[in-house]
């Protein structure tokens, strides 16, 4: 049971040194480093690359990864474009906060953080996992900001109630009691209640957008195939989508096929 719940997990969470903090100059771009989004709350930015006429890359982590997750994928794409990568608040080398920790609050943070560190847009957002949600919550708030958006095996808002329904019972408790290492199982919920609002505006109808998906999670088929229903449904979002198969792919997709992951980013450069 153990072997099955550790994979349950990893798919439901989907579900170095600090250079010196300084604010960027007029029409300077930052360094890697921290900076401040509120009082006594900074976050670290890890900043790679050279500003282009390609759109910035940004790149969102799923819950309870900081930035070191992206360093491979970062370090191959900032050799076309500019990009960041970030801890949020109480992860990696960025400060914590007593303010929730909800995708509403996170992506104010992210925009500020952009702004301090003098991060020139537009934006191509790329998220993992839980992370997909802040990135469709940043497109809808900064929607003239963003050139396109890059979904990695992307949460989906109903996916609690499929996990929820495919648990056997004697386990559900255990589960719901692990999010604890970035925000509550309730900050969770108010996530996905908040993105699926979001949807009624319909604001991603028209902005290029790729889905790419994993296939292997662990948790059996009844939720593998809910999981592909999911992931079909993010697809839907835009006129303008690719959705792409990582077969044989964990739900860690840029670990387990990296190529196919930074070709797709490097595809949405370009359009």
């Amino acid at each position: 049971m153990n072997r099955y719940f550790s994979l349950l997990l990893s798919v439901c969470l989907i579900f170095l040194s600090i250079a010196p903090f300084a604010e960027a100059k007029p029409n300077q771009v930052g360094s890697s480093g921290l900076y401040e989004v509120s009082t006594g709350v900074s976050l670290y930015a890890e900043i790679q690359g050279v500003k282009t006429s390609l759109p910035t890359v940004v790149f969102i982590s799923g819950y309870g990864d900081d930035s070191s997750v992206w360093s491979d994928m970062q370090s191959e794409i900032s050799k076309t474009t500019l990009t960041v990568s970030y801890d949020r608040a109480g992860l990696g080398l960025s400060d914590d906060t007593a303010k929730d920790k909800t995708t509403k609050q996170q992506v104010k943070e992210l925009h500020k953080l952009l702004r301090k560190a003098n991060i020139p847009g537009p934006y191509v957002l790329v998220g993992h996992s839980l992370g997909g949600v802040n990135v469709r919550a940043f497109a809808d708030r900064y929607a003239d900001e963003v050139a396109g958006a890059v979904l990695i095996d992307a949460s989906h808002e109903k996916q609690e109630e499929a996990i929820l329904a495919t648990l056997p019972e004697e386990i559900k408790e255990l589960y719901l009691s692990q999010f604890t290492v970035e925000g509550s199982y309730k900050d969770v919920i108010k996530s996905f209640q908040y993105v699926e609002k979001l949807r009624a505006k319909d604001t991603l109808r028209d902005l290029p957008l790729t889905v790419i998906s994993a296939t292997e999670h662990g948790m059996g088929p009844e939720m593998e195939l809910k999981w592909a229903e999911m992931q079909l449904d993010l697809a839907s979002l835009s006129n303008h989508s690719t959705h792409v198969i990582a077969q044989g792919s964990g739900h860690y997709v840029y670990l387990d096929q990296p190529e196919l992951v930074k070709q797709q980013i490097l595809t949405m450069l370009a359009q």
